[in-house]
């Protein structure tokens, strides 16, 4: 068999609506029925980013240290399913997160709509107005400019939010990098955070970080773990219209300051939390970033593809920045 190896960011695009999947290598077709909220044209916002900076921590209100917000009206559920691919291994352990409770309220899908290109990513609400994701999924990495029109759908489960009021436009931003002195993937510091124009945390809730040592994660939260992330492969029948949960996953190491996982993703789960139950409360403890896959043709010509190792940013590359820029 014949074999090539790959390593993408899950990112995942529509180009022309013409139900494509289009990676950054290969090209793979994909049955997609696009969203009607991705059809709504975003509200043109010009971006221009800020840097990490005191003034920039503290325009966002941000702190090394996050305190959650569970609004009094939101359950809360460990059950991302509600009860009811760089796949890693030979099986796909994801199930749709169709919950509406806390903390998986608080996760959402991040949409960029420009010309012919749709692409989706994921998010998560840290602060009532503040989303947590990768940089790659509101910076193009060729121009290095961000991208202007960017929406956030929380709690995004068939397709459809609670309230079509609660659609919010990215208004402004800070990134780890742009990607511009070093393109090369994955990279460290593939995180943002987006400021949306409504305060959806005082609905949908907020989630915390734990900056936790790789060794504690790798000892102590083997198979502990839970990746979500609106994947362009899942649910098979209307890839990315709810996000997939892999409960159970791990973090397996680092490499070059990226953390290696095992969780099952795909194009789309870029930026998604990887989160873990610290002291009874869920908390952010990675981001999911990019995918190692291996491609390769059998003797029959059928095409076959195998995620090898997921990559990951770690929480205290962020908390780092800001305590060296902000005294809480």
């Amino acid at each position: 068999m014949n074999k090539k190896y790959f390593l993408r960011y899950g990112l995942f695009w529509i180009v022309g609506f013409l139900s494509v999947l289009l990676l950054s290598y290969p090209l793979l077709p994909l049955p997609f029925s696009l969203p009607a909220i991705a059809q709504t044209r975003p509200t043109p916002v010009t971006l221009t980013g800020r840097t990490p900076s005191a003034q920039s921590f503290q325009a966002f209100g941000l702190t090394s240290t996050l305190t959650p917000l569970i609004p009094g009206e939101l359950r809360r559920s460990n059950q991302p399913n509600g009860g009811s691919r760089g796949v890693i291994g030979l099986t796909d352990d994801r199930v749709p997160m169709t919950s509406f409770d806390y903390p998986w309220s608080a996760i959402g899908r991040i949409e960029y709509l420009s010309g012919d290109e749709f692409s989706i990513c994921t998010g998560s609400l840290v602060a009532p107005d503040i989303v947590l994701t990768n940089a790659h999924c509101i910076i193009d990495m060729e121009t290095h400019q961000p991208k202007a029109g960017t929406k956030f759908a929380p709690n995004l489960i068939d397709g459809l939010v609670q309230d079509e009021e609660d659609l919010a436009n990215v208004v402004d931003l800070i990134r780890g990098t742009d990607f511009r002195n070093d393109n090369q993937m994955p990279h460290p510091d593939d995180w943002a955070f987006l400021r949306l124009d409504r305060p959806l945390g005082e609905r949908y809730g907020t989630l915390a970080w734990q900056p936790l040592p790789v060794s504690t994660l790798v000892r102590e939260y083997g198979s502990r773990l839970t990746l979500v992330g609106y994947s362009g492969d899942f649910p098979p029948d209307d890839p990315a219209s709810t996000a997939g949960a892999h409960v159970g996953c791990s973090i397996l190491g680092e490499v070059e300051d990226n953390l290696i996982h095992d969780c099952d993703m795909f194009g789309g789960s870029s930026g998604g939390p990887i989160l873990a139950e610290v002291d009874g409360e869920f908390r952010i403890v990675a981001l999911n970033a990019a995918e190692l896959y291996e491609e390769g043709e059998l003797d029959s010509g059928e095409r076959i593809r195998q995620g090898i190792v997921n990559y990951g940013v770690k929480i205290s590359r962020i908390t780092n920045l800001i305590q060296q820029y902000v005294t809480r």
